[in-house]
């Protein structure tokens, strides 16, 4: 008999301002490892001394390193993340087979292991085993095989994994903010509350305990609260991955900016709306602001950082749009993210968001300059495919995944489906996390329940998801929504 080994891919784009967005391979299927492999025993029983929860591995060589987190749920099945960017769900039996191998195990004792635990035959186990390793080794490295093409994976639909928890959360840690964007998508005053370090700390035990490994600092400005090298360094005592999204004002110090990589920071998204000063200085309502966030955007590039950035295209800066992606090659910015106006905040009436029907030429722009100077380009918005189309411009499947995939943790501790959309859902130091995120809100958007009316029989729902609720929260009347808002 066989051993079944199952496992889901897909790619999640991090990093993203306020959203995390799923990038599925060759036309948004979702892929399935060993589909071909029957399985004809019973399920397998509890594994001594392994039990749910979050495990952090660390594969390094002379070429490259990979961050990887294998997230357990108490029924076997898992989920392998590699470095925030590769996501793989895992039935019971692969599960196990990749906790032996990152344990490192030998292949003599995970031979020995699975025909006591199965009891199957040594030769099958030893050609299942080898199999998994083929494959395995293949996901987990950045170029390695074509999960479909090259390693024939079965596919299902985007959207469809439901995980207990989300893969990543961002962390409001302060509303504060030395830029006072025009279009900022913030809806909370500056001073609105803030949780102390401690209480910091204490989030970041108990999402790790939930089984997040990713956590990406954001705000206001996150560099304005002087502890956060501190909240870094017990992400990174934790094993999570942790992030940054910033204007880079305060990254112009290169002292801090080290500070932030003893620390542990993994990757540093940096908001640059135009290479003309004037117009991002307009945008940001702060004079000399471009001349600061250059200068720290500069400041990690010369660092070990994973570094991106991200321009929102509005009316106000999308005539500058070619030549800042030309400035930014020539930085040598290795990832570009661009997105459209987010309905909240400011973003409700300042006017100057584009129409998604206007989005296509510029976009088909910017994915010749990226590929030309060899950049990788990210697009987060999600849109009403039938207004545009994010697949046409090889961008891939976007889609809302607030209370799905990724969260916020406002700086009170209260929770949000996503870092734009501000309506709690409870708060993470008072509230159950069950309470949370099964909250009426979260089903409603995980479950697509809040679809205008001509998108519930569209065949492109299941990848387009409406596009963006806050497009539409709003101004229900003109779409058609039907349900009630939920607080």
């Amino acid at each position: 008999m066989c051993l079944c080994l199952r496992l889901r891919g897909l790619r999640l784009c991090l990093c993203g301002r306020g959203k995390i967005t799923v990038d599925f391979n060759c036309e948004g299927r979702v892929m399935t490892l060993f589909e071909n492999i029957k399985t004809m025993f019973q399920p397998p029983r509890p594994i001594d001394g392994l039990s749910a929860g979050l495990y952090n591995y660390t594969r390094e060589n002379e070429h490259e390193k990979s961050r990887i987190h294998l997230r357990l749920d108490p029924d076997g099945t898992g989920t392998l993340i590699v470095n925030a960017s590769r996501v793989m769900h895992l039935n019971p039996t692969a599960g196990f087979m990749a906790w032996l191998v990152l344990e490192g195990r030998s292949k003599r004792e995970c031979v020995q292991i699975l025909t006591s635990k199965y009891a199957v035959g040594k030769k099958q186990a030893e050609s299942d085993l080898s199999s998994f390793l083929y494959q395995f080794d293949e996901l987990l490295r950045p170029d390695g095989a074509c999960a479909i093409h090259e390693l024939d994976l079965e596919t299902t639909m985007p959207f469809s994994a439901r995980p207990t928890a989300p893969y990543r959360m961002d962390l409001a840690i302060t509303y504060r903010c030395n830029n006072d964007c025009a279009h900022c998508y913030n809806a909370r005053e500056r001073n609105f509350p803030e949780l102390t370090t401690d209480q910091w700390k204490r989030i970041l035990d108990e999402l790790w305990a939930l089984g997040v490994p990713h956590v990406v600092f954001t705000g206001g400005e996150a560099t304005l609260r002087n502890d956060l090298p501190e909240l870094i360094r017990h992400a990174e005592y934790n094993g999570q991955i942790t992030g940054l999204n910033t204007n880079a004002r305060r990254l112009m110090n290169m002292d801090y900016v080290q500070q932030l990589v003893e620390a542990g920071l993994d990757h540093v998204q940096i908001t640059l709306e135009s290479c003309v000063p004037e117009i991002h200085d307009e945008m940001m309502r702060a004079k000399g602001a471009f001349k600061q966030t250059v200068a720290g955007l500069n400041n990690v590039l010369r660092s070990k950082l994973y570094v991106m950035t991200n321009t929102t295209m509005l009316k106000t800066n999308v005539s500058a749009m070619p030549a800042t992606l030309d400035f930014l090659a020539d930085l040598g910015v290795p990832t570009v993210g661009l997105n459209a106006l987010i309905y909240s905040g400011n973003g409700l009436t300042v006017g100057t968001g584009l129409d998604e029907s206007e989005l296509q030429p510029i976009l088909d722009m910017a994915v010749q300059k990226t590929a030309a100077r060899g950049q990788k380009l990210i697009w987060y918005t999600p849109t009403q495919y039938c207004k545009f189309d994010p697949t046409a411009s090889n961008l891939g499947v976007k889609g809302c995944s607030a209370s799905l995939y990724s969260m916020c943790i406002e700086s009170n501790g209260g929770v949000l489906p996503c870092q734009s959309y501000y309506r709690p859902l409870g708060n993470f130091l008072t509230d159950s996390w069950e309470s949370i995120w099964n909250h009426p809100l979260s089903v409603q958007l995980r479950e697509r329940q809040n679809l205008p009316f001509k998108c519930e029989t569209c065949s492109l729902v299941a990848e387009c998801g409406g596009g963006c609720p806050l497009q539409f929260e709003d101004h229900r009347e003109n779409f058609g929504v039907n349900l009630p808002v939920l607080n």
